[in-house]
């Protein structure tokens, strides 16, 4: 940020927590310093810039963690006092608390088998993405960026299709700061495996959605599935950094954190807006909490992103008769009154890619299906399914802009309804559009399309 937006109007002057400004003078509330005894916080401050917000920061006593200019703020450690001051200073847009972020965990708990070497995945077929690979659209081209836990090194994550070459092309670690690619945890490297892995399974088709899809493994969350608005906001940042550099064209968030403000009001949904602005399209988990109405979590109530809830297919692909959504899938309306989630793709029994050694697996030994395979259910999992469709889109037509990936995706998708009285199963706080089509997503010529 120009230094001239805080210089001379609001030059900063330190005495204890009081604030001088030459435009006014601003004193904290009485009996409140920089010296309370009580313990420092993590917050989000809002400002003009995250070099003023800093600078107002560091003014008050705080500590800047980071600095998050995508949002136009920092993430700061901060007194009681200090929250107070700097919420009414001048320049300041909002003083948020650093709010915990948590992987969208398992939905229904269903258990599957140990024994088979690299087992069959369904999700594919139920959504008609076999029938886009027959057509030559495997994903190449396009990088998804998976914001999560983490990516282990699994075969079918690492290795192009017939080529052995390297396909997890970048990694971050905003955590650990660690430089090789790694999943404590196993949530991120079993998204990643749903997206993009290209091992074949017994079926003799390819695991993943996007076969052919690079990787971009940004870990923003723990070993036990936790972060922060703070590292959550680290990663997009970096991505939106490197964008161009490794033509990430899809960011996966299988997140979520509680709603507590209007979506534009968020610093967490501020992030996701930019990087819809920047050309990314954005997918995230609606969250577990349903069925109840008003489940939807952030940053799946913002409007922008493509929020993703789930169904089960019954263990019968074949057969869409006795499909439903899950009772774990999240529902809308948002407190914005918004329809969310946008629509539904496969959540349940969902098999991918974990290594045995991770948290999730030590912890869920039942839902092993093969040595490096397990069985998860969630959201987390059906917007993973949507990320590789939306690779899949873009592979075959990089033109496509975040709001024509969504309104394709929107516009193909199947509603549930009634064949003989054609009334809606579901109403669309459950299903949104309906059920994530990707044939008709990636071939369909829409003729607004390009209008959006």
């Amino acid at each position: 940020m120009n230094r001239h937006l805080i210089h001379p109007l609001h030059r900063i002057v330190q005495v204890g927590c009081a604030i001088m400004l030459i435009a006014g003078l601003f004193v904290p509330p009485a009996g409140r310093h920089a010296a309370d005894p009580a313990p420092k916080a993590s917050y989000l401050v809002l400002a003009a810039g995250s070099q003023q917000a800093a600078a107002l920061v560091k003014a008050c006593g705080g500590t800047v963690s980071s600095e998050l200019p995508v949002i136009q703020g920092v993430a700061a450690w901060l007194a009681p006092g200090s929250v107070e001051a700097l919420s009414s200073a001048p320049g300041v847009r909002a003083v948020f608390p650093n709010r915990a972020v948590r992987m969208v965990g398992d939905g229904d708990g269903e258990e599957g088998g140990a024994g088979r070497h690299s087992p069959a995945t369904d999700y594919a077929d139920v959504t008609g993405a076999d029938l886009v690979w027959e057509q030559g659209t495997l994903g190449s081209g396009v990088s998804v960026a998976v914001l999560d836990t983490g990516i282990s090194r699994h075969r079918g994550l690492v290795r192009d299709i017939g080529q052995q070459k390297g396909r997890l092309v970048a990694w971050k670690d905003f955590i650990q700061g660690r430089k090789n690619a790694f999943d404590p945890n196993g949530h991120g490297t079993h998204m990643a495996g749903i997206i993009a892995n290209s091992q074949v399974g017994e079926d003799s088709e390819w695991n993943g959605m996007a076969p052919g899809v690079n990787l971009v493994g940004v870990r923003v969350l723990d070993e036990g599935g936790a972060g922060t608005y703070e590292t959550v906001i680290q990663g997009i940042q970096w991505v939106l950094e490197n964008r161009d550099r490794y033509n990430i064209r899809v960011m996966n968030l299988s997140l979520v954190a509680p709603p507590q403000s209007a979506y534009w009001a968020d610093p967490l949904n501020q992030a996701v807006m930019h990087a819809w602005a920047a050309g990314i399209s954005v997918v995230v988990a609606a969250g577990n909490g349903g069925p109840s109405p008003m489940t939807v979590g952030v940053p799946g109530n913002n409007p922008y992103a493509i929020t993703v809830g789930a169904f089960t297919d019954s263990y019968t692909p074949g057969d869409w008769s006795d499909d439903t959504i899950t009772p774990f899938s999240a529902a809308g309306p948002t407190l914005d009154a918004f329809v969310k989630p946008d629509l539904v793709a496969p959540g349940a029994h969902m098999v991918s890619t974990m290594m045995p050694n991770s948290t999730i697996a030590r912890q869920h030994q039942a839902n092993r299906e093969a040595n490096h395979y397990f069985s998860m259910a969630g959201t987390s999992q059906a917007a993973a399914v949507v990320s590789g469709i939306s690779a899949l889109m873009l592979s075959r037509s990089p033109e496509l802009t975040p709001d024509q990936v969504k309104y394709r995706l929107l516009v193909t998708a199947l509603p549930w309804i009634d064949v003989a009285t054609t009334d809606a199963l579901y109403s669309v706080w459950q299903q949104g559009a309906g059920r994530v089509n990707a044939l008709d997503a990636v071939f369909a010529v829409c003729a607004n399309a390009l209008k959006v």
